[in-house]
């Protein structure tokens, strides 16, 4: 019961992100929509878990959609960076996607195991979210140069920038509503 609470909140965190309404809507739309999140590598423990795992993937898929509507209002790409930038884009939020994934299952066995954790548990759970924020900085450094290869250096440094805004305003919800491990 506590899993379903705590994913829960989760999910509505995530759902009130969607919004994003403290950013100005986009001026225009890129080419093509964002990819569908990709699945959970990760079986989940009983048939409410997984509705909650396609409840999320939904909701990350809007949160991914307002997403990229806030990165093309403030890029201000010229159409030739912007057909240059928006595949490679695509390709960056599938690899950040996969990363997430890791996270939101980290989340899901963190509170289905709430009040039973034991200290290996603990353990691993702090290894695996460190292993999660390495593979989030990897990602970043693999593509901050394929970006430049696109975009001038201060366009890049904006797009990251943008990035890591939206990121921190994510991890800030989740923080609160996640609970402390007794």
């Amino acid at each position: 019961m506590r899993l379903l609470r705590s994913a829960t909140r989760v999910v509505a965190v995530m759902i009130a992100l969607a919004t994003l309404s403290t950013v100005p809507a986009a001026r225009s739309q890129p080419a093509q929509q964002p990819a569908a999140p990709s699945a959970s590598p990760t079986t989940p423990p009983d048939a409410a878990s997984s509705d909650i795992l396609n409840e999320i993937a939904l909701t990350r898929w809007g949160i991914q959609a307002r997403r990229q509507a806030i990165v093309t209002s403030a890029m201000d790409l010229t159409e030739a960076e912007s057909q240059a930038f928006w595949p490679l884009y695509r390709d960056y939020r599938t690899d950040m996607a996969r990363v997430d994934d890791r996270l939101v299952n980290l989340i899901i066995v963190s509170a289905s195991n709430y009040d039973s954790l034991t200290d290996d548990m603990a353990s691993t759970l702090l290894t695996d979210y460190l292993d999660i924020e390495k593979a989030r900085l990897d990602v970043k450094s693999q593509y901050v140069p394929r970006f430049q290869s696109v975009l001038p250096a201060r366009k890049v440094a904006r797009f990251f920038q943008i990035d890591n805004k939206l990121d921190k305003r994510i991890q800030a919800e989740l923080a609160a509503d996640i609970p402390l491990t007794r």
